[in-house]
Protein backbone atom coordinates (compact mmCIF):
# COMPACT_ATOMS: atom_id res chain seq x y z
CA UNK A 1 0.00 0.00 0.00
CA UNK A 2 1.28 3.36 -0.55
CA UNK A 3 -1.47 5.48 0.29
CA UNK A 4 -2.77 5.83 -3.51
CA UNK A 5 -6.93 4.40 -3.51
CA UNK A 6 -7.58 0.98 -2.76
CA UNK A 7 -9.74 0.23 -6.24
CA UNK A 8 -12.10 -3.17 -6.26
CA UNK A 9 -9.24 -3.98 -8.62
CA UNK A 10 -6.36 -3.69 -5.98
CA UNK A 11 -8.31 -5.54 -3.69
CA UNK A 12 -8.72 -8.02 -5.80
CA UNK A 13 -5.65 -8.74 -6.98
CA UNK A 14 -3.74 -7.84 -3.15
CA UNK A 15 -6.51 -11.06 -1.85
CA UNK A 16 -5.81 -12.93 -4.59
CA UNK A 17 -1.70 -12.81 -3.98
CA UNK A 18 -2.09 -13.45 -0.46
CA UNK A 19 -4.36 -16.20 -0.45
CA UNK A 20 -1.70 -17.83 -2.60
CA UNK A 21 1.76 -17.21 -0.97
CA UNK A 22 0.56 -17.33 2.70
CA UNK A 23 1.63 -20.58 4.46
CA UNK A 24 3.37 -21.39 1.88
CA UNK A 25 5.63 -18.40 1.25
CA UNK A 26 8.10 -18.64 3.88
CA UNK A 27 9.72 -15.14 3.30
CA UNK A 28 6.46 -13.47 3.25
CA UNK A 29 5.42 -12.96 7.23
CA UNK A 30 2.26 -11.29 8.48
CA UNK A 31 0.87 -10.81 11.54
CA UNK A 32 -3.07 -9.53 12.14
CA UNK A 33 -5.13 -8.55 15.01
CA UNK A 34 -8.23 -10.45 14.56
CA UNK A 35 -11.76 -9.41 15.25
CA UNK A 36 -15.01 -11.14 15.63
CA UNK A 37 -16.25 -9.68 11.87
CA UNK A 38 -12.63 -9.58 10.78
CA UNK A 39 -8.73 -7.68 11.52
CA UNK A 40 -8.07 -4.95 13.25
CA UNK A 41 -5.34 -4.72 12.21
CA UNK A 42 -2.41 -6.53 10.20
CA UNK A 43 1.23 -5.96 8.80
CA UNK A 44 2.66 -7.91 5.90
CA UNK A 45 6.22 -7.65 5.40
CA UNK A 46 8.97 -9.90 3.38
CA UNK A 47 12.21 -11.16 4.02
CA UNK A 48 14.75 -10.28 0.95
CA UNK A 49 18.60 -11.96 -0.02
CA UNK A 50 20.37 -9.26 -1.14
CA UNK A 51 24.77 -9.70 -0.99
CA UNK A 52 26.74 -9.15 2.13
CA UNK A 53 28.32 -5.73 2.75
CA UNK A 54 28.24 -3.30 5.19
CA UNK A 55 24.55 -2.34 5.78
CA UNK A 56 23.44 -6.12 5.17
CA UNK A 57 25.91 -8.22 6.91
CA UNK A 58 23.89 -11.15 6.97
CA UNK A 59 22.89 -10.50 3.24
CA UNK A 60 19.23 -10.26 4.09
CA UNK A 61 17.00 -7.60 4.88
CA UNK A 62 13.15 -6.44 5.45
CA UNK A 63 10.92 -4.47 4.39
CA UNK A 64 7.38 -3.74 5.75
CA UNK A 65 5.31 -3.46 2.67
CA UNK A 66 1.94 -3.40 4.03
CA UNK A 67 0.44 -1.71 7.77
CA UNK A 68 -3.18 -1.03 7.91
CA UNK A 69 -5.54 -0.53 10.43
CA UNK A 70 -9.19 -0.42 10.45
CA UNK A 71 -10.96 2.87 11.10
CA UNK A 72 -13.22 1.70 13.32
CA UNK A 73 -9.68 -0.18 15.50
CA UNK A 74 -7.93 2.72 15.08
CA UNK A 75 -5.60 4.56 18.13
CA UNK A 76 -5.43 1.77 20.08
CA UNK A 77 -2.28 0.97 19.78
CA UNK A 78 -3.38 -2.18 17.47
CA UNK A 79 -1.36 -0.72 14.51
CA UNK A 80 1.84 -0.96 16.59
CA UNK A 81 0.94 -4.29 17.98
CA UNK A 82 1.41 -5.92 14.75
CA UNK A 83 4.03 -3.95 13.74
CA UNK A 84 5.95 -4.64 16.21
CA UNK A 85 5.93 -8.07 15.78
CA UNK A 86 6.56 -8.18 11.77
CA UNK A 87 9.90 -6.02 12.65
CA UNK A 88 11.10 -8.34 15.18
CA UNK A 89 9.95 -11.32 13.42
CA UNK A 90 12.47 -9.75 10.33
CA UNK A 91 15.31 -9.25 12.78
CA UNK A 92 14.80 -12.71 13.95
CA UNK A 93 15.06 -13.87 10.41
CA UNK A 94 18.42 -12.38 10.47
CA UNK A 95 17.55 -9.17 8.81
CA UNK A 96 20.40 -6.85 9.03
CA UNK A 97 18.17 -4.19 7.91
CA UNK A 98 14.53 -3.16 7.88
CA UNK A 99 12.99 -0.29 5.23
CA UNK A 100 9.46 0.67 4.89
CA UNK A 101 7.70 3.04 3.04
CA UNK A 102 5.98 5.15 5.16
CA UNK A 103 2.86 7.49 4.47
CA UNK A 104 2.01 10.92 6.38
CA UNK A 105 -0.25 8.81 8.92
CA UNK A 106 1.88 6.10 9.28
CA UNK A 107 5.31 8.35 9.78
CA UNK A 108 4.89 9.20 13.76
CA UNK A 109 4.81 5.70 14.40
CA UNK A 110 7.34 4.72 12.65
CA UNK A 111 9.66 7.30 13.84
CA UNK A 112 8.80 5.79 17.37
CA UNK A 113 9.90 2.27 16.68
CA UNK A 114 13.26 3.27 15.45
CA UNK A 115 12.98 4.15 12.26
CA UNK A 116 14.77 7.31 10.61
CA UNK A 117 14.28 8.53 7.08
CA UNK A 118 16.88 7.17 4.57
CA UNK A 119 17.55 10.00 2.02
CA UNK A 120 18.80 9.27 -1.56
CA UNK A 121 16.27 6.73 -1.96
CA UNK A 122 14.41 6.61 -5.64
CA UNK A 123 12.59 4.22 -7.63
CA UNK A 124 12.20 3.13 -11.06
CA UNK A 125 8.64 2.20 -12.00
CA UNK A 126 7.09 1.43 -15.74
CA UNK A 127 4.44 3.92 -17.06
CA UNK A 128 0.78 2.70 -17.86
CA UNK A 129 2.20 1.32 -21.71
CA UNK A 130 4.66 -0.71 -19.75
CA UNK A 131 8.59 -0.14 -19.31
CA UNK A 132 9.93 2.43 -22.26
CA UNK A 133 13.49 1.72 -23.41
Amino acid sequence: MDGGPLTDEWRTVFRDNMRERLGTDPNLLAYVLPTAGGLAACAIGIVYRGYLGPAFPTGLWGRVHTVATDPAHQRRGHGRAVTTALVEALKDRGCGSVELRATAAGAGLYRTLGFEPLDGFMALRPGPGGWVR
